[in-house]
């Protein structure tokens, strides 16, 4: 299976009380992100799933792992968008990988680099760059719906309020 990276969140969740969070004013992206992948995790309000490379489903949770994916989000949706190549850093202990996304006209090569016994076979895909964009922008809108299905404050927050109308 080629490259693929999903948020689907439970709608049908007996946790959906109300999540509170400790938010800081003008917190950051990160600390959002890090406090909204926490509430998720919690509730156990939706499944996280990367898979790619010789591998369907990648050891990834969504406390850590989506977290780490989903702070560098923005910036790859941008590099995508504007054709240029973008890092995304899997760091957490158990993945520890480095995804290279590399734009090329309608396509968008990317690279994959264990730092663990495990070897990507193949090294590279391709995936048309389009799909790439849906595929990222429907994992930021499940995000978000994770996050109202919680009851979260933080579904009315920026960038995650835009994110449930679809603008990402």
């Amino acid at each position: 299976m080629s490259f693929n990276v999903s948020f689907i969140p439970d709608r049908q969740s007996g946790a959906l009380g109300t999540a509170s969070e400790r938010l800081e004013p003008g917190s950051g992206y990160e600390t959002l992100v890090v406090e909204a992948c926490s509430a998720l995790s919690g509730a156990r309000a939706g499944e996280f799933h990367m898979g790619g490379f010789g591998c369907d489903e990648w050891p990834v949770d969504v406390a850590y792992d989506l977290s780490a994916f989903m702070e560098q989000l923005p910036p790859l949706l941008e590099g995508i968008r504007k054709s240029r190549e973008v890092d995304v850093d899997l760091y957490s202990q158990g993945v520890e990988r480095k995804l290279s996304f590399c734009p090329s006209g309608d396509l968008v090569v990317i690279h994959c680099e264990s730092r663990t016994n495990w070897i990507p076979n193949p090294v590279r895909e391709s995936i048309d760059r389009g799909e790439l964009i849906a595929m990222l922008s429907k994992l930021a809108i499940g995000f978000a719906v994770g996050l109202r299905a919680i009851n979260s404050e933080l579904s009315e927050v920026a960038p995650f309020e835009a994110w449930l109308k679809g603008e990402v």
